[in-house]
């Protein structure tokens, strides 16, 4: 690990031990959440094979005909500007919403930082310049490979849509003098992948005009057969849940992708200044994380800091279905900021305190962001 890796691991320590004591100290009353993901809608007008939502083990779409309103939305807009948290759009396709850009402009007229991610394929030219002219913080655009293998994994046609919706903005962005949105590729790694990283990139310079400012290597989150079953039998004995959408990350050990050789393609672009790893490992440590024996001693934090409101008001700690069915309360029924430290709340926090994560948070994002 380099001597950046080490400081940034030495920081993240720090900010864990300093997110969990004082929480176990108040009997886990925790301060308000500094970062709310908000999943506006599970819809999408993809159907990506590896998506968690509509991919080959996905749940699919929870929420049909029960999603919040605009209304409802800009109302807990206007509770969560109080304490000013980081609002990241999560679920499906954000803009499947035709109400998107104005609940994108009542968050910035709070003056939140919010970002989200997208597929690239529904934005327009009028959609970019709005983006650019709110001053929204980020946007990550979802990439699996070259034009060839993103378009076998996501529908024809779709590389060119999301490589011309990049353009569009790096175009605006430059006409306005802006820097926001910053513009980063979330370059989804899976097996099809492999020995074609750096052509990715190549091509993504190429076709956007050297138009994304960031490049991020995203590791693949799932979960084999093995892991899943420790992982629900301990949330059912020490949380009396099923934690059934786990399984919707579930892989086969025997399509689990060659780390050994991702790992050596990672390092040669170690020296490329705007590209890098999600999570940031490298060498033996990739190759752990991709071996269903490999183990983490890091300690989930997520509880302490963020929470996830779903599509239709459920309020749930884990993201992308790992405990799907522990649910915190509604924000239709109550604020979120009484959910945020109510019963429920606190139990799962005191849960997770003792136990550090379940088998599922092995590869789960909020392990590695937070």
């Amino acid at each position: 690990m380099t001597l950046r890796g080490l400081m940034l691991h030495e920081e993240r320590r720090l900010r864990r031990i300093g997110a969990v004591v004082p929480s176990v100290l108040s009997k886990f009353y925790c301060r308000r959440p500094k970062q709310v993901d908000l999943e506006l809608s599970n819809r999408c007008n993809l159907r990506c094979t590896t998506c968690w939502f509509h991919g080959e083990n996905g749940v699919g779409d929870l929420y049909n005909g029960d999603e919040l309103t605009t209304g409802e939305v800009f109302t807990l807009v206007d509770q969560l500007a109080r304490y000013t948290p980081h609002l990241y759009i999560g679920g499906s396709e954000p803009f499947i919403r035709d109400d998107f850009p104005l609940i994108l402009r009542h968050i910035k007229n709070h003056q939140l930082q919010v970002s989200f991610a997208t597929n690239g394929t529904l934005l327009d030219k009028g959609q970019s310049e709005l983006l650019v002219s709110l001053g929204v913080d980020t946007v990550y655009f979802s990439i699996g490979g070259p034009e060839r293998l993103h378009d076998g994994i996501r529908g024809r046609g779709t590389f060119r849509k999301v490589t011309a919706a990049i353009r569009e903005i790096a175009d605006c962005k430059r006409r306005r003098g802006s820097k926001k949105p910053k513009i980063s590729v979330n370059i989804t790694i899976s097996a099809p992948i492999i020995g074609h990283v750096r052509e990715t990139i190549d091509e993504l310079k190429r076709t956007t005009n050297d138009g994304v400012d960031s490049y991020r290597l995203h590791h693949l989150w799932f979960i084999t057969h093995k892991e899943l079953s420790d992982h629900q039998a301990a949330t059912k004995q020490l949380l009396g849940c099923c934690a059934s959408g786990a399984a919707s990350h579930l892989i086969p050990t025997s399509r689990v992708l060659d780390a050994v050789s991702l790992s050596s393609e990672i390092s040669l672009l170690a020296a490329w200044r705007n590209v890098t790893s999600f999570p940031s490992l490298s060498g033996d440590l990739i190759v752990k994380y991709y071996s269903e024996s490999g183990t983490i001693k890091k300690r989930c934090i997520a509880p302490f800091v963020a929470v996830v409101v779903k599509p239709n008001g459920d309020v749930k700690f884990c993201p992308d279905e790992w405990i799907d069915d522990y649910v915190l309360g509604n924000v239709r029924d109550n604020k979120l900021e009484r959910i945020w430290n109510n019963d429920r709340a606190r139990a799962f926090r005191a849960v997770l305190f003792k136990n550090k994560c379940f088998a599922g948070c092995k590869r789960c994002s909020s392990m590695y962001s937070t």
